[in-house]
């Protein structure tokens, strides 16, 4: 994709669209511990191809990935290929037109914002491969989305953001990274309940992300028609995550192994060692492996672990709704910043064309 020349003149319209002054210091980015300021990150997206009402959006996602509370430097540095992505909620996801149904993540808007994001990350953040950026598989582009709350509200939910505190017609940004672009699920039933032991099973799907102290999350991405189905058998987001957390287990066995063998966090002891603790109860016969397969008789009785908490579960309504899709992101972090409009907002969005920001906003049902 070709660069658009970052001219003087070309940046200063993108400053038009923001406050801040365009060198007061927005967040010190690692690896590179640089400052990101209003100028730089303005070259940055003139490059990409952003519009300059794009900036506050922006300003806010530099902010959520450089919160010194957001293990930012970890996640791009790290060898599991971790990567960004964004969604944003509220009034001026729908003014700007990001895309929350079908193509989502395709769509020109949220391409080029991702873009912008990803030239943030190498430029100013200092990310590069085989030098900071050290993903073994390496790292896709950054990729962005908004929640279908239309569709959310019709069916009695609440957006993310509402989740978290934020007033229904807030505008916010939130950031959180993946390992995955993600596992797709395809349910084919209106059973809302097997709908909910599917996505569970998504859940449970990988190497090192079960019990109670591991940080791994999972972003569970579900069409509206879906989410549809689930609301009306009586699920909100809260008691679905509460079910997901009872359902999403692994059997205790494949746990353990994945624990002592694979290398996520910390260095496990011995097979039967660990499998002794984690079922509080001593192995008797030692060096004797329980059974794996063939799955026999009774299968269903053997101890299980939780694999995940309902913490580490966030629900995103996105998505073609006229599909059966669930899409689920295993990865981690997670920060949501409010996006900071400058007092002129509403002028400045008239003279390029778009309406009110008053005119987006979604009444109490």
């Amino acid at each position: 994709m070709a660069i658009i020349p970052p001219t003087v003149e070309r940046v200063e319209e993108f400053l038009q669209y923001t406050d801040y002054a365009p060198d007061e210091e927005i967040a010190i980015l690692a690896s590179a511990n640089l400052r990101a300021t209003p100028w730089n990150i303005a070259v940055n997206a003139v490059m990409a191809g952003c519009r300059p009402e794009h900036m506050p959006i922006l300003i806010a996602m530099v902010r959520a990935i450089g919160d010194p509370n957001y293990p930012y430097a970890m996640y791009n540095g790290s060898t599991h290929s971790f990567n960004n992505f964004f969604w944003i909620n509220g009034p001026l996801a729908r003014q700007l037109k990001i895309d929350f149904g079908q193509g989502l993540i395709a769509h020109p808007t949220n391409q080029v914002i991702g873009r912008a994001m990803g030239l943030i990350e190498r430029n100013i953040a200092g990310f590069r491969i085989k030098e900071t950026q050290m993903g073994s598989f390496g790292k896709i582009q950054s990729w962005v989305l908004a929640e279908d709350e239309e569709a959310i509200y019709n069916i009695g939910w609440e957006p993310y953001h509402v989740e978290k505190g934020f007033d229904r017609n807030a505008s916010t940004v939130s950031t959180g990274t993946s390992t995955v672009w993600g596992q797709n699920l395809i349910p084919a039933t209106d059973d809302p309940r097997i709908l909910m032991q599917l996505i569970a099973y998504g859940i449970t799907y990988g190497e090192g992300f079960a019990s109670g102290n591991i940080r791994s999350g999972r972003y569970i991405l579900v069409e509206p028609g879906v989410a549809e189905v689930l609301a009306a058998g009586g699920y909100t987001k809260q008691s679905l995550k509460d079910d997901l957390v009872k359902t999403a287990r692994k059997v205790t066995y494949e746990w353990v192994f994945s624990k002592v063998h694979g290398s996520f966090g910390a260095i496990y002891p011995p097979f039967e060692e660990e499998l002794a603790k984690t079922l509080a109860e001593p192995i008797t016969e030692k060096g004797k492996l329980p059974p794996w397969l063939p799955r026999f008789p009774g299968w269903e009785e053997i101890q299980t672990t939780p694999s995940i908490n309902a913490d580490n579960i966030q629900i995103i309504i996105c998505g073609d709704p006229s599909r059966n899709k669930v899409q689920t992101l295993a990865g981690g972090g997670l920060n949501t910043m409010e996006i900071r409009l400058p007092p002129n907002w509403d002028e400045l969005m008239e003279k390029a064309g778009y309406r009110p920001l008053k005119e987006f906003f979604l009444a109490e049902n």
